[in-house]
């Protein structure tokens, strides 16, 4: 997925991003700088231009990260992640007439997804809370960081993350369930196609198939015991005899 965000911001090699050298990071870090995110003037990013000084660029960047008033996040995919997904944010505020239609389809439903967001989770709270107030905000991005869900720039759209996880995992249904144990099976590493065309989509599209067969199962699990349901109904039908008739 990262790559496919480089590919779209026009960067000249997304498929040799290394994120396991600092060097090459740092050179990532300098081309969104330069080319989209271009948060200092030329002169300010100096530092960030010490690429065979790494200490000095370690400093610079530091600072850029505060300057840029990013998340706390730990490793270098997830702040990575989150500065391409910035630069896309700016790249569409740029231009964003360009975007209005997408393979001739209205993407006015994506543009009211947070605004549905919005309108649900303050329905949630009856408007006694103010979701817009800056710590509502601060709590959902702690909360996210403790639980470890990927920062999204619309909290309440991260919020609704939060709640499927404490759900599915915390919550009073969870509690009973025994832990899973055991070995992983290795979906990752399967003979079957997936994905024919890009190997890099290869595993997201596996795991969305394991979250697609999930819901089936879910789906299913209703189903049956809505049968239930209606079959104990229906095996001890009351019948009211005022309705009946004697003779013709």
């Amino acid at each position: 997925m990262l790559k496919l965000k480089l590919e779209a911001l026009g960067h000249p090699t997304p498929s040799d991003v290394a994120l396991s050298n600092r060097k090459e990071f740092a050179s990532t870090v300098l081309w969104l700088e330069d080319q989209k995110i271009r948060l200092y003037t030329i002169e300010d990013r100096e530092k960030l231009r010490s690429l065979d000084y790494m200490q000095i660029w370690e400093e610079g960047y530091k600072k850029y990260c505060i300057d840029l008033k990013m998340p706390p996040y730990d490793t270098q995919l997830e702040q990575l992640t989150w500065m391409v997904g910035h630069a896309m944010r700016l790249e569409f505020l740029d231009d964003p007439a360009q975007y209005e239609v997408i393979n001739g389809q209205d993407t006015s439903v994506t543009k009211n997804n947070g605004a549905q967001s919005q309108q649900k989770i303050q329905t949630i709270f009856d408007g006694k809370i103010n979701v817009h107030d800056k710590e509502f905000i601060a709590g959902v991005r702690a909360l996210a960081t403790k639980l470890k869900v990927p920062h999204h720039p619309n909290h309440l759209l991260q919020l609704e993350a939060l709640a499927r996880i404490v759900h599915e995992r915390v919550g009073p249904a969870a509690k009973n369930r025994k832990a899973i144990t055991g070995t992983p099976f290795p979906f990752d590493k399967g003979n079957d196609v997936v994905s024919a065309n890009d190997p890099m989509l290869d595993y997201p599209m596996r795991i969305l198939r394991l979250l697609q067969i999930q819901s089936l199962r879910q789906l299913q699990t209703q189903i049956n015991e809505t049968i239930v349901s209606v079959q104990t109904l229906t095996a001890n039908p009351k019948t009211d005899t005022k309705l009946g008739k004697v003779g013709r």
